[in-house]
């Protein structure tokens, strides 16, 4: 099985890391907070039969540096990731998000920043938190966030067991070879310090109204084992669209597009499971 092609792309102030394989219509793949392109490293070889797929890291994340707090921000990275397709020259027919990636993308298809046909959310963290937590979780995020040395702590403390405990408390049961990716990432400060800037930058407070825009096709894919965005959230993301539906996945969890990526593959071609 071929291995996708990598390369920079100046695009929006930043230097983005991209991965591409197959050829066809474009499919775009937008990762979480605190991933990678890894993400779908299995999902991207299942697609190439029909499809050229195009995968990116997000500002701060792997292999894309960011530089300044803007970068962080939804309405930021939704124009930086719709730049870098201006910037390849492509147009993608479907795109795929998984947790804050499908937030981002469907902010870009909100504005119009890409048309693509059709929109696919696996596990879309679209909603703030609620409560006690929503009040404590923006301030501490901030405070964490912009302190330079927490990301160099949280990466010496990591360890592989730490690590396999917190995806394992995302409700996924991830292979060996997936906690290695994430343990590689979590060693690195910047990268810790992106995703905690991430966090710290975003308001998700009129997702229902970006939601509302959405034209193309639109399908909310849950699991129902999801431990970090509560399964519910697709039901009411998919009520805000014109031409929407959700797909809920009985045994996986927040990852379930990394624990089954033939059924991502599938449910990304249009065949539900």
């Amino acid at each position: 099985m071929s291995a996708p092609s990598s390369e920079f792309v100046e695009a929006d102030g930043l230097r983005w890391y991209v991965e591409k394989l197959g050829a066809g219509s474009t499919v775009l793949l937008v990762h979480g907070t605190a991933a990678s392109t890894h993400s779908w490293r299995d999902v991207m070889p299942l697609l190439t039969d029909k499809f050229q797929v195009v995968a990116l890291d997000l500002p701060g994340h792997g292999k894309t540096v960011a530089s300044t707090s803007s970068h962080f921000s939804l309405d930021g990275i939704a124009r930086g990731v719709s730049a870098v397709m201006r910037a390849l020259g492509l147009s993608p027919e479907i795109v795929v998000g998984h947790s804050a990636g499908a937030a981002i993308l469907a902010v870009a298809c909100s504005r119009k920043l890409m048309q693509p046909q059709k929109f696919v959310s696996f596990n879309g963290a679209f909603y703030p938190f609620t409560g006690m937590a929503g009040n404590l979780f923006s301030p501490v995020a901030k405070l964490l966030a912009f302190n330079s040395f927490v990301p160099h702590i949280f990466s010496g403390l990591a360890s592989r067991a730490t690590v396999e405990k917190l995806l394992r408390e995302t409700g996924s049961a991830m292979s060996s070879e997936g906690v290695d990716h994430y343990f590689n990432l979590l060693k690195q400060p910047d990268h810790v310090g992106a995703a905690l800037k991430m966090m710290a930058s975003w308001d998700l407070r009129g997702m229902d109204d970006e939601l509302s825009h959405l034209t193309q096709t639109s399908i909310f894919v849950a699991g129902d084992r999801d431990k970090s965005v509560p399964p519910d959230t697709a039901d009411r993301a998919a009520a805000c669209c014109r031409n929407a539906k959700t797909i809920h996945i009985a045994g996986l969890g927040h990852l379930l597009h990394e624990e089954d990526p033939a059924l991502a593959a599938a449910i990304i071609r249009g065949n539900d499971p």
